[in-house]
């Protein structure tokens, strides 16, 4: 059969479901390498063939669902249970958890009619797989990607700018005010 794709976070948990009920146990691998043996029933017997995996792994469902816990990057990876009658196969992505995500000042251009701000936002690490961002203003969206440009007319109260960063497994966002933020970017004002 096909692979089901299960997608888990560094430090949380993920559950594999077997689908075949008539067989009376399964054997599990990881990769091809043989990790535990399942017997069904109430409680399930599982025998594990490698001991590292066996403060992680439990079973329940009478041993048909196996729940991993305290995640880590290394466990991702293909895991199948075999019995007489069927296969099932799951292909575990982990990716971190984004941490906040930090806004950086790239650029201001100021004049007499007020400034214009160039911004980035970054939420940086290993693990993290596919990170989008995108900003709001208020409940405004203004536009997709780690980049925005943001012009503040000068008598007017700066309005703060949110960044959401999202991975396939959280969302984070921050909000700055990007006149505070570019603070000291700007050259020097020549005469005149």
């Amino acid at each position: 059969g096909t692979a089901t794709e299960v997608i888990g976070a560094v430090g949380r948990s993920v559950t594999f479901h077997i689908r075949d009920l008539a067989a009376d146990g399964a054997s599990w691998s990881f990769g091809s390498v043989p990790i535990v043996t399942v017997k069904f029933g109430e409680p399930p017997a599982a025998l594990f063939l490698d001991n590292k995996y066996e403060t992680r792994f439990t079973f329940s469902d009478q041993g048909r669902a196996l729940t991993i816990s305290q995640l880590t990057l290394e466990d991702a990876g293909t895991y199948s249970a075999q019995s007489p009658q069927a296969k099932s196969t799951f292909t575990l992505h982990v990716y971190r958890e984004l941490a906040e995500p930090r806004v950086s000042c790239e650029a201001q251009n100021c004049s007499a009619g007020g400034c214009r701000y160039a911004l980035r936002c970054a939420a940086p690490g290993p693990g993290l797989g596919n990170v989008s961002y995108g900003w709001s203003q208020g409940d405004q969206p203004r536009g997709e990607g780690p980049t925005v440009l943001v012009e503040e007319p000068a008598p007017e109260e700066p309005v703060p700018l949110t960044c959401r960063a999202r991975n396939p497994v959280s969302s984070r966002d921050v909000t700055v005010r990007p006149r505070e933020l570019c603070a000291g970017k700007s050259p020097p004002k020549g005469p005149g």
